[in-house]
């Protein structure tokens, strides 16, 4: 090995090093995951300002959060690539129960559907989700 490919080597681990250290240091590649309870409920206060909320199911894995309030309002938190996103759970959003996952659908479709594995709770979600679309 000649010099010049030695060189040419030392260079590219150091850019290889440098790329990396760069991509931890913007926080890219993170998996996001919704901590616990206070988390969920800081997220939802977060997208909007009073939201106050008061119960959470959160998936067991800390993908997504249905966050509800005093008033029976509820939001729906999730990873949304690094970060998270929220959006009101209302008439509009589908909700789907299978066995513990409750899988909710909002009409926007950039914001994709959520699928929550909440144990024995994801009946008592889904029924809240029946009340609030006939509510």
């Amino acid at each position: 090995m000649s010099l010049a490919d030695l060189i040419q080597l030392g260079a590219s681990l150091v850019a290889v090093l440098f790329v990396a250290w760069l991509v931890g240091k913007l926080g890219l590649g993170a998996d996001p995951r919704i901590a616990d309870d206070a988390h969920a409920i800081r997220l939802a206060e977060e997208a909007e300002a009073g939201f106050g909320g008061t119960e959470v199911a959160r998936d067991r894995a800390g993908f997504a959060a249905i966050v509800q309030n005093a008033e029976g309002r509820m939001m729906l938190v999730r990873a949304h690539g690094n970060h998270f996103a929220a959006r009101p759970v209302d008439r509009q959003v589908i909700a789907r129960l299978d066995k513990d996952f409750l899988t909710l659908t909002p009409p926007e479709r950039t914001f994709g559907a959520a699928t929550l594995n909440l144990g024995k709770e994801a009946g008592v979600w889904a029924a809240r989700m029946r009340n609030l679309a006939h509510g």
